[in-house]
């Protein structure tokens, strides 16, 4: 395996080297994976209220109220029944038909204060592989790439552009092997702090698509 420093991915349009990437790593918070990714997406086409409230983990903001529209639409939602891949939705593709027909269950009719940010936390958890997390930092950060592929998909609003644009930066970080050496890294993390050096080895827990979120911020 490859490790050395030159070693680069891209993210939201920044190129990051593997030190610059596991510096972002050290510095995330170490409560957030714990009481938001690593207790798990429960069934795929089971949503539960205590799932949707541990999104305010990722600062959704997400009442009491807003909890029971979740609920409410989960009963007759169209759950993609197993877990699935961002790198396999392709746009012309069954899977990226299936996620728009989910995300649009939860948008078409949502109260004023449930946007896209909220309904993609709450996706997200459901298919951690497969939807990004869509807040307003991500869409700005991915609004330039997002505005370019707007000419080979005139059909696509700036939500699904943005997710192909996140799609275009998972799929070269695994075809580049970069993610690999990455886990690597975080794997193999030493630290004289021993809960931060188990906080960071943890974080290989992760799917891809989770890892790439936290490099954005």
């Amino acid at each position: 395996m490859n490790l050395e420093t030159g070693h680069t991915l891209t993210v939201a349009g920044q190129t990051l080297t593997l030190e610059d990437a596991m510096g972002v790593f050290e510095r995330y918070p170490r409560k957030t994976p714990a009481a938001f990714d690593y207790l798990g997406s429960g069934e795929p086409e089971e949503l539960t209220a205590q799932e949707v409230i541990r999104t305010r983990k990722i600062s959704s903001r997400i009442s009491n109220k807003e909890v029971a529209y979740f609920m409410e639409m989960s009963a007759t939602a169209p759950w993609i029944r197993t877990t699935a891949d961002l790198a396999d939705a392709t746009p012309e593709g069954t899977l990226f038909a299936a996620m728009t027909d989910l995300y649009w269950h939860f948008a078409e009719k949502s109260p004023k204060g449930v946007s896209f940010a909220k309904i993609s936390k709450v996706l997200h958890l459901k298919q951690p592989s497969l939807f990004p997390i869509l807040d307003s930092h991500i869409a700005r950060s991915y609004a330039p790439a997002a505005r370019l592929l707007r000419t080979g998909y005139p059909q696509l609003g700036w939500r699904r552009r943005t997710w192909l644009a996140i799609r275009n930066d998972l799929l070269a970080a695994r075809e580049s092997d970069t993610l690999s050496e990455l886990r690597h890294r975080l794997r193999s993390y030493e630290s004289d702090d021993a809960n931060k050096q188990n906080a960071v080895r943890l974080l290989d827990g992760l799917t891809d698509l989770r890892l790439l979120d936290i490099l954005v911020w």
